[in-house]
């Protein structure tokens, strides 16, 4: 996929290749993290160890990462800049460490939990689909701490295409 095909709000999800990439990988059978585009060189995410806000594509461009690119082809240019606009509204929300064993409970134990807590702390995909929901677009069925797994499972999005080194 070319870079300047990519819209805001498009989904970037990234099969990492550290430690904590590798089991989240295993026990969800999916991507280990999630980022929205707010254009085609920036993302809006919710990383361990900072606060929400952006990354530069470059940074997941310049690692050995599988990268792929997902699209919500509902979406109109006005929900994109809408979500775009909550997204950066929504900078500085904390990481939710404790949403990350309520998903082992779920796909390692069969324990769902539900409690979901609006504005408090996010993972990357409670954070994405936190900014789809600000426009009515709901791309999970897992209420709380929902994995990347559960956004591409949701049937919501469409894959557009890869992005590897050098693009």
């Amino acid at each position: 996929m070319n870079i300047n095909e990519i819209k805001p709000a498009d989904v970037l999800f990234v099969w990492g290749t550290g430690f904590i990439d590798d089991a989240i990988e295993f026990v969800t059978h999916g991507p280990s993290h999630c980022a929205l585009f707010l254009d085609n060189e920036t993302l809006v995410e919710a990383q361990a160890g900072r606060d929400t806000g952006t990354m530069n594509l470059s940074f997941y461009l310049n690692t050995n990462a599988r990268l792929e690119v997902w699209r919500d082809e509902t979406l109109t240019d006005e929900d994109r800049s809408k979500m775009v606009s909550y997204a950066k509204e929504h900078f500085g929300i904390h990481y939710d460490y404790l949403a990350i064993l309520a998903e082992l409970a779920r796909f390692e134990l069969n324990i769902p939990i539900n409690s979901f807590h609006e504005g408090k702390r996010r993972i990357c995909s409670s954070f994405v689909n936190d900014i789809a929901m600000s426009v009515g677009h709901n791309w999970s069925k897992v209420h709380y701490a929902p994995a990347p797994v559960d956004l591409i499972n949701s049937g919501k999005l469409t894959k557009k295409g890869a992005l590897s080194h050098g693009e």
